[in-house]
């Protein structure tokens, strides 16, 4: 990747802030019910942590990006896994920004009607509406953490420990999801140990350049001139 330090930097910052995020918000909010009620009263009960993790959940943002990033790594070898993997985990990403709203909607109930407030969320995860983002932001995912660390033990772009960790951290981000602070921060670090791996070897200048010849093909000004006329 022809690019300037910070611009490196940036790209490898990007993976780093998203783990961190991602570990700290699973530790610090607090053990809910599977109920709504209890979410909200689980939330009324620990409001410092509850703040502090809704402001941790700002670098939610970086969620899509990040294993776009990351899937540049394996482009060059792997070209249909990280397509797969970087373009559905831009769209997870943007489908848990709106399953991450449901949080600042709980937190807003605690000042309010808590019944009233708990109807009112169940009703908006009732919808059908609501099982694209669902699906997209959980399932989907799932889906483009394995295949983005398929892509990357298949490449060699990053030590293979750093490709298991985030096949495995899908699974067991949603299998913990329930089960305690600790057990879903563990599992969100194995998010933070994957996307460090891959922001080490961004820094070593490991992204391919779309304007350079990189998988043996001639780059494309030339394959166009050299085109037979119709």
């Amino acid at each position: 990747m022809s690019t300037s330090p910070i611009a490196r930097g940036l790209a490898a910052a990007c993976p780093v802030a998203t783990g961190v995020a991602a570990v700290l918000s699973s530790a610090l909010t607090p053990n809910t019910s599977s109920s709504t009620a209890g979410r909200i009263d689980a939330f009324a009960a620990h409001a410092g942590r509850v703040d502090a993790a809704l402001t941790d959940d700002i670098f939610i943002v970086f969620l899509g990006a990040a294993p776009m990033l990351a899937a540049l790594l394996a482009w060059r070898h792997s070209p249909k896994l990280a397509g797969v993997a970087g373009w559905l985990g831009l769209i997870s990403g943007s489908a848990m920004i709106f399953l991450i709203t449901l949080d600042f909607a709980a937190n807003a109930a605690v000042g309010v009607d808590h019944k009233a407030a708990s109807k009112l969320l169940d009703n908006i995860t009732d919808t059908p509406q609501f099982v694209p983002f669902l699906v997209l932001g959980l399932l989907g995912g799932i889906v483009a953490m394995v295949c983005l660390g398929i892509a990357l033990w298949r490449t060699h772009a990053v030590p293979r420990w750093a490709a298991v960790a985030l096949i495995v951290y899908g699974p067991a981000n949603v299998l913990t999801a329930d089960a305690g602070s600790v057990p879903f921060a563990m599992a969100n670090a194995l998010l933070l140990a994957g996307f460090t791996a891959c922001a080490v070897a961004v820094l070593r200048d490991e992204l391919p350049s779309f304007t350079a010849d990189n998988a043996g093909s001639r780059p494309v000004a030339s394959a166009v001139n050299e085109a037979p006329a119709l």
